[in-house]
């Protein structure tokens, strides 16, 4: 089964094109070249770069390998309102300058429902898709080919990113109509009086929209923080954009025991 990751609405995906990428090596430094001061930097795996504005030259970055590693790491750069996502691999035969303005770059918005920077939600969803295994045990949920799973939960500030992946093992596109999130009582026996609260996103990293035949997609949602007291829960809802009412839904549960493991991102 092929595993595509959308990167719609977002330059921060680990993308292999080839204008956005530089080579490090261990043992020389390489140099960014920015237009202006620069605002903010952020390595994606601090163990494999290190990466600093020098400090006689703020529109100068360098950049350097701690050691020779496999694989590709990350680099985001903003400088004169944008922002630049860079791939980062290692090679013994790298150049040891590049102008930032030859890479590809978006603008640095911010977003209107709160006063953290978009590109900042969208480095730390980014970090919480590097992560090379869940830590988030059995929380899935399947119907008719189609399984939601929750992979990861990662924390900073005031924030919490649901890391989600959707997989369709049928051979037709699943085409999504929405999600819903809300705190509800953990499912009773009895019918009970209780109330559920809904909680909307403040952001989506990729904004899937549909899942192709025999394919999984992640996704990241960003909630302000929350916990769950008693036997309250979160839980997450799916529903497939079908005639009439055939559309599949699928709901997942998410306990305040996850929560309480999110992983802090920086």
């Amino acid at each position: 089964m092929k595993v595509l990751i959308l990167a719609f609405l977002t330059s921060f995906q680990l993308s292999l094109a080839a204008q956005n990428s530089i080579c490090v090596h261990e043992t020389k430094t390489t140099h960014i070249i920015c237009p202006e001061r620069v605002s903010y930097l952020r390595a994606g795996d601090s163990s494999r770069i290190i990466a600093e504005v020098v400090p006689e030259h703020p529109n100068l970055v360098r950049v350097k390998a701690t050691e020779p590693f496999e694989g590709k790491s990350s680099l985001a750069v903003v400088s004169a309102g944008a922002i630049y996502s860079l791939v980062v691999s290692y090679g013994k035969a790298c150049p040891i300058e590049y102008c930032l303005e030859s890479f590809s770059g978006k603008k640095a918005g911010t977003l209107s429902a709160g006063p953290v920077p978009e590109y900042v939600l969208e480095e730390l969803c980014r970090q919480l898709l590097t992560q090379r295994s869940r830590h988030v045990r059995l929380r899935k949920t399947q119907k008719d080919g189609i399984v939601l799973r929750l992979n990861n939960i990662g924390q900073n500030n005031d924030w919490l990113f649901f890391e989600i992946s959707i997989t369709n093992t049928t051979a037709a596109s699943y085409r999504i109509d929405g999600f819903n999130w809300w705190i509800d009582d953990q499912r009773q026996v009895k019918a009970t009086n209780v109330q559920e609260y809904p909680v909307h996103p403040e952001f989506a990293c990729y904004g899937v929209a549909t899942i192709p035949a025999a394919t999984t997609l992640r996704e990241v949602f960003v909630l302000p923080r929350l916990s769950l007291p008693g036997k309250r829960i979160l839980r997450l809802e799916m529903r497939e954009n079908a005639l009439g009412n055939t559309g599949r839904t699928l709901s997942l549960d998410i306990k305040n025991r996850d929560i309480l493991k999110a992983r802090p991102l920086k």
